[in-house]
């Protein structure tokens, strides 16, 4: 489990990768927006989501865990605006949280 926490940490746009009993926090780099609730998350978020899922389904593969699924995922904030003219904008404020959480079971040994 260590070398996946390893690979985990040397993605780039990955900030920390915590361990719990049974979970992962994986942080990202990212900041807060003044005057909001949202955070500006640094690079591409489609990208470093498909990195996080090959190392771990690599490692589902390899026997170091039996399953693991998502449990917490940034999701995009839009701004507040009203319909101008019958025409909605939903331009992006931010993400809600900069980081992921994901439930593993460890393989049986």
């Amino acid at each position: 489990m260590e070398k996946v926490v390893g690979e985990l940490k040397g993605l780039e746009g990955v900030k920390a990768v915590r361990r719990f009993s049974g979970s992962l926090r994986v942080e990202l780099f990212s900041r807060p927006v003044s005057g909001s609730d949202v955070v500006e998350i640094s690079g591409d978020l489609r990208r470093i989501s498909q990195e996080v899922r090959s190392v771990l389904e690599d490692a589902r593969k390899e026997g170091v865990m039996e399953s693991w699924e998502w449990v917490v995922k940034p999701e995009k904030k839009y701004r507040d605006s009203s319909p101008v003219d019958g025409v909605s904008d939903r331009s992006v404020k931010g993400y809600d949280r900069g980081f992921y959480r994901i439930s593993f079971r460890p393989a049986r040994k």
